[in-house]
C-alpha cells in the first residue's frame, strides 16, 4: 500500500520500510524548487540521466561529471539520489538489501518492449550476485490502459520481441480494428515475475497521471516541459 504525503509525493510501504533508503514519486507539485530543498535536507546528490526510450543501464561509483544517456541506474554509493522523470512513462524503483543496491528505470513502450527491467534485473544477478527473490520492486503512477492507446505498429514491436499477443495486455479498440490500449504496468510486471521476483515483493500504484489533476500527463498536457520526479537514494547513514 502507497502512504501519500500531499501534496509533494506518493511514498511505497513495501519500500518505507527499508531505513537505509529515501524514495518518491512525486506529484506536479514537487518540482526543481522541493527538489533541491529535500536533496539539501537528506545530503544527498541528485543524478539525472538524459532518457532516451531505451534500455542502456549505468552502474555509477560516484556522481559523474556529465550527464549520460539511458534510461536505468544503478549504484551502491550512498549520497547519490538517482532520478527518473515521467510524464506518462512508468517509473520504476528497486532496492535489493542484501547488497544494498539500489536501482531506477524509466518505462515507456519503448523500454518496455526491448525488455529494459529484465536486462535491468539481470544486470544485478550477473554483477553483484543478486537474488531476484530478495528485490523489493515499486511502480509508481504511470498511464493506465483504458487512456493507453497504441497503433498496431506498437503491438507488432512488442510481439518481435517475444511479448503474447495477449487480448489483456493490448486490448481490442472497440472502433478502430488496428487500435488497441497497452497495459504498461502489466508488460514491466510481467518481466519481472518471469525473473523470479516475488509477486508480493512488486507494490504497483494505479493512479493514471492522465486522469489525475496533481500529475503531469504527455498527452494530456503536450505544451509542458514539466516532468513528475520520481527518486531513490542511499542515505550516508542508516536513517534520517
Amino acid at each position: 500500500m502507497f502512504r501519500v504525503d500531499w501534496p509533494f509525493i506518493l511514498k511505497s510501504s513495501l519500500l518505507d520500510q527499508f531505513p537505509l533508503i529515501v524514495h518518491g514519486f512525486g506529484t506536479k507539485h514537487f518540482q526543481e524548487k522541493e527538489l533541491g530543498e529535500f536533496c539539501r535536507s537528506q545530503n544527498l546528490e541528485p543524478v539525472f540521466l538524459s532518457q532516451a526510450h531505451s534500455s542502456h543501464i549505468h552502474y555509477l561509483e560516484e556522481k559523474p561529471t556529465v550527464v549520460l544517456e539511458g534510461d536505468a541506474l544503478v549504484t551502491s554509493k550512498p549520497g547519490l539520489l538517482l532520478l527518473i522523470k515521467t510524464a506518462d512513462c512508468l517509473p520504476v524503483l528497486i532496492f535489493d538489501p542484501a547488497n544494498r543496491i539500489i536501482a531506477c528505470a524509466h518505462c515507456g513502450w519503448r523500454g518496455t518492449s526491448s525488455r529494459l527491467l529484465e536486462k535491468l534485473v539481470d544486470f544485478l544477478v550477473t554483477s553483484f550476485k543478486t537474488r531476484p527473490e530478495n528485490l523489493s520492486v515499486a511502480f509508481g503512477p504511470c498511464i493506465s490502459r483504458d487512456c493507453y492507446e497504441v497503433g498496431l505498429e506498437v503491438r507488432d514491436i512488442f510481439s518481435q520481441s517475444g511479448f503474447p499477443r495477449d487480448e489483456k495486455l493490448f486490448s481490442p479498440h472497440p472502433l478502430h480494428p488496428d487500435r488497441f490500449f497497452l497495459d504498461l504496468r502489466m508488460a514491466n510486471r510481467n518481466q519481472l515475475l518471469a525473473q523470479g521476483i516475488r509477486k508480493e515483493k512488486i507494490e504497483e500504484i494505479t493512479i493514471c497521471p492522465h486522469c489525475h489533476p496533481d500529475f503531469l500527463s504527455f498527452r494530456r498536457d503536450a505544451v509542458t516541459k514539466a516532468r513528475l520526479f520520481n527518486f531513490i537514494g542511499l542515505l550516508t547513514t542508516d536513517g534520517f
